[in-house]
């Protein structure tokens, strides 16, 4: 049989959630291997799951955008979607920092505005 994959897959188990309808309804998977361009998801009534859909891996501190490719009883294959710079994945980690840094800096605006009058 011929290997159709692009990318070399890793093994993982690794627990995450798939969250779609805009985050309104969720469903726990288990990541069963991995690239750099997809993952394989092992998940309960995955038919009930949208093909469009977030990836949490909490254990990563990431998030990602993903779009199933393939469907089997159980399994979802679903490839990590990539776009702008601003679409690709950020870690859970660095956007709560950067969170934290923004609301910081308008203190710190705050302040500065304050001193000048």
């Amino acid at each position: 049989m011929r290997e159709r994959r692009k990318e070399q897959r890793w093994p993982a188990y690794l627990g995450g959630r798939a969250s779609f309808f805009r985050g309104q309804s969720t469903a726990d998977v288990l990541i069963r291997n991995r690239s750099d361009s997809g993952a394989k998801l092992v998940v309960e009534n995955g038919r009930f799951i949208p093909d469009d859909f977030n990836l949490t891996i909490p254990d990563r501190q990431t998030e990602y955008r993903v779009c199933a490719r393939w469907r089997r009883y159980n399994e979802i294959g679903v490839e990590f979607e990539a776009g702008r710079a601003d679409d690709m994945p950020t870690p859970l980690s660095s956007a709560r920092r950067i969170k934290q840094l923004k609301t910081k800096n308008a203190e710190l605006k705050r302040r500065l505005a304050e001193q000048c009058e």
